[in-house]
């Protein structure tokens, strides 16, 4: 069993692991996809209601969940359309014990989405349902119901594609509920049918609290709330927000990445060819990640280890409390002259006006002891932001960080809206 990057908690599920190739195959195996036949590159599919066992509510619903998939993919949803492209019907009805989808038939009508009951038109259940119109089959071969023994690889679960049957813990994870929307493998497997949609949230968007997506699966309003999502994101300067959050955190921005938020264990991933650039914490002790983008990483309170990866990247303190000496931060990876320590907040915030550099502290708001050991190739940046003659503000560094990396004004402050790279 081999452990996919960036997922360690598969590596604990005692079946084979599989990669994105095998798992695109096992998700659309001998299924048809609509076909894009006037050529637009968009695929248009109309869809319609077929009683009136929706109510407004519900037909809501399917909607939202419709957009969730035109959201990632090179798919038009039009309502009551008259399309050759394809067509998706919802139904309820009684004839069956559980919600089915019908795939894709092009040239002969349409696929659909029928539910036993009013009751089982939930967003979970329609995305799932959705997931078959357009041609996503189950990770493994079951259909109503499903044994362990009928888990085909080790990402056969929620955590990974609204198609599975198992729960998150079938993976090694722990998301406290099921998915609204597509999640890394229905992405996947549907960007490959459908091709990728580069036009959603092509400008700069934030995931989590504070969220500007206008998709509630990306959005958080309290602490209560759950982030459960695979982030797909066509461009910009974006950032991961989980900074409402007092448990310990692993934010991992890295493409085809798993994320510890908000107390759960890997419910928020990013998909592959997605670039997300920034990370900001929350109050307890976190742990940030970066990828080859040029990256802000935003601790926030408690002791964080932060690690930049490739790219010019920028640690951020916008409060002496980020980084306290009880509770120092560790930025593991800095690279002088690239990487920058960005303390213009932190400063505004205490009211200095400006750094200097000094081999021991004599009682002036400001002064900063820099600290480098060659031997361990480790050091620290301390500095007296009230001038009382002790560190307010201590951040321990693998790597010697010199007096331009660190920035002290909001004007020098690096931040780059539009540049993207990786």
């Amino acid at each position: 069993m081999t452990q996919r990057p960036d997922d360690p908690y598969i590596a604990k599920v005692n079946k084979r692991s599989y990669d994105k190739q095998q798992i695109i195959e096992q998700l659309t195996r001998g299924v048809a996809t609509w076909r894009d036949t006037n050529q637009n590159n968009q695929t248009e599919i109309g869809f319609s209601f077929n009683n009136r066992g929706f109510n407004e509510a519900q037909k809501q619903e399917a909607r939202r969940s419709l957009i969730s998939y035109s959201d990632i993919a090179n798919l038009k949803f039009t309502e009551n359309g008259n399309t050759a492209e394809g067509r998706v019907t919802f139904g309820i009805s009684n004839s069956v014990r559980t919600a089915q989808g019908t795939y894709p038939t092009p040239g002969r009508g349409g696929g659909g989405a029928t539910l036993y009951s009013p009751r089982m038109a939930t967003r979970v259940v329609m995305t799932h349902e959705i997931g078959h119109a357009l041609g996503l089959k189950h990770p493994g071969n079951y259909d109503g119901s499903a044994s362990e023994s009928q888990r085909a690889y080790a990402q056969d679960s929620t955590a990974h594609t609204v198609m599975s049957y198992f729960g998150d813990k079938s993976s090694g994870k722990q998301l406290g509920a099921k998915p609204l929307a597509p999640m890394m493998d229905d992405i996947a497997a549907i960007q490959k049918k459908y091709g990728v949609n580069h036009q959603t949230r092509k400008e700069d968007n934030t995931y989590g609290f504070n969220s500007n997506t206008q998709r509630d699966y990306y959005s958080l309003n309290s602490a209560r709330d759950r982030l459960i999502a695979c982030i797909w994101d066509g461009g910009g300067n974006d950032t991961v927000d989980v900074s409402g959050y007092r448990a310990n955190q692993l934010i991992n921005l890295k493409a085809g990445a798993f994320s510890d938020v908000g107390g759960l264990k890997g419910n928020l991933s990013i998909a592959r060819g997605c670039t997300i650039e920034n990370a900001i914490g929350g109050s307890g002790h976190d742990a940030l990640i970066g990828n080859d983008a040029d990256n802000r990483l935003t601790g926030g309170a408690g002791a964080d280890q932060k690690r930049g990866g490739g790219g010019a990247d920028t640690f951020v303190y916008n409060n002496a409390l980020d980084s306290t000496p009880e509770q120092p931060d560790t930025l593991l990876d800095f690279t002088g002259g690239t990487d920058k320590i960005d303390v213009s907040g932190a400063m505004q915030k205490a009211r200095a006006s400006s750094l200097s550099f000094v081999q021991a502290f004599n009682g002036k708001a400001g002064e900063t002891l820099l600290t480098y050991d060659e031997t361990t190739g480790k050091g620290s940046v301390s500095i007296d932001l009230d001038g009382n003659g002790r560190a307010d503000l201590l951040i321990k560094t693998h790597g010697r960080v010199k007096p331009d990396d660190i920035v002290q004004t909001v004007a020098n402050s690096r931040y780059r809206l539009s540049r993207r790279r990786g």
